[in-house]
């Protein structure tokens, strides 16, 4: 269990999504992390309130604050932004251009792309081409479809050459469960712009166990 939280850098740019509790927060400020997310989508988990994400970030220094929304109106998305200072918004799978357009001159804008194993590359492509002149980074998430880093080696499509081709291409953070001890060479070969790694529920309030974070951020710390 942790409950210190020593002072630590990576040599990747983090951003921590669906914060739930100021442990988590506190967590992942002390590793320097460059975001961190909140879920304001209703309906799905870990969900937050608005008020709950504005007490822990209060406590928390440092990370830049960015709500993450689904299927959200801009004027929903904008009455959030009122209660919680926000930094950036995260647009989810679904959000149009036209959504991205009439918040990128308020937010950093970061969009969400949902990858699974059956998804054409050539479809991700297109999308990554329609929204780059708008956002600021995209969200190549294989975690909410299961995909792995291993069935990336096993995919002939989806391959680590294409996914290093998209980072190459576009400012991609990568939401991709990888092998802790293999991370730094992964991450040294692909060139993300970031990566993306998760909360998780509290054994109890304060208390909870970091040990598969740890095996991964001690990876890449600085």
């Amino acid at each position: 269990m942790q409950n210190e939280y020593h002072l630590c850098m990576t040599t990747t740019k983090i951003k921590a999504s669906s914060i739930a509790n100021l442990t988590d927060a506190r967590y992942f400020a002390a590793w320097h992390v460059e975001w961190l997310g909140f879920n304001f989508s209703a309906g799905t988990a870990p969900f937050i309130a608005p008020t709950q994400a504005k007490a822990i970030q209060e406590w928390v220094d440092g990370p830049k604050i960015v709500g993450e929304f689904d299927l959200e109106s801009n004027q929903e998305i904008l009455e959030i932004a009122k209660i919680v200072a926000l930094d950036g918004v995260q647009l989810g799978m679904y959000a149009g251009l036209d959504t991205v357009m009439a918040l990128n001159d308020r937010f950093f804008i970061i969009k969400e792309l949902v990858i699974e194993a059956q998804t054409d590359p050539a479809t991700i492509e297109h999308l990554l081409d329609d929204f780059a002149p708008h956002v600021q980074l995209f969200l190549l998430n294989f975690d909410k479809s299961g995909m792995t880093w291993g069935d990336l080696e096993k995919s002939s499509q989806l391959s680590p050459t294409w996914l290093q081709d998209c980072c190459r291409r576009y400012p991609v953070l990568l939401s991709i469960a990888i092998p802790p001890e293999a991370a730094r060479d992964i991450l040294e070969n692909l060139q993300p712009a970031g990566i993306n790694l998760f909360g998780g529920d509290e054994e109890r309030i304060g208390v909870k166990s970091f040990d598969e974070l740890d095996a991964l951020l001690e990876q890449l710390e600085i």
